[in-house]
């Protein structure tokens, strides 16, 4: 009997081997992050607002490029857990200020470390040249899509 996964394979190998080796990567860092007490994704909002204090929600939406909703459920969760808190502008009480709480501070470091380990993980094996020319090739793989 043949598989979905192996005719997928067999008709689009690159697709399908792209599709594994994101779905392990999205995996670990999904595993590191819940160590850190964030859901995959809030690491990208946690390490923006850091060198971003006091963002608005709009300018997250503009430089993250995640769309408004998304940005404003994984806000509501993480002001809750602790990790974010946001503030009204003094100077035009409308405006809602974003700032890493304590909490929020604590796991910068981590995030980043987190997000090196992972690429060095995946990348064990492959030479320094080799690895640039994986990222040359994936970008060319995205633009092709787009």
């Amino acid at each position: 009997m043949t598989t979905g996964r192996q005719i997928a394979a067999g008709k689009g190998p690159v697709g399908y081997a792209l599709a594994q080796a994101t779905k392990a990567h999205r995996a670990e860092l999904q595993r590191r992050m819940a160590q850190l007490g964030l859901y995959l994704g809030q690491e990208l909002l946690i390490v923006d607002i850091h060198h971003n204090p006091d963002t608005t929600q709009a300018e997250l939406v503009h430089r993250i490029g995640i769309e408004q909703p998304t940005i404003a459920k994984a806000l509501t969760r993480m002001e809750r857990t602790g990790f974010v808190q946001r503030t009204t502008d003094p100077g035009d009480r409308r405006v809602t200020r974003l700032r890493l709480t304590e909490r929020g501070e604590a796991v910068v470091d981590a995030v980043t470390a987190a997000w090196a380990e992972v690429d060095g993980q995946a990348t064990a094996g492959l030479t320094d040249d080799e690895a640039r020319q994986l990222i040359r090739l994936l970008t060319t793989v995205r633009d092709n899509l787009e």
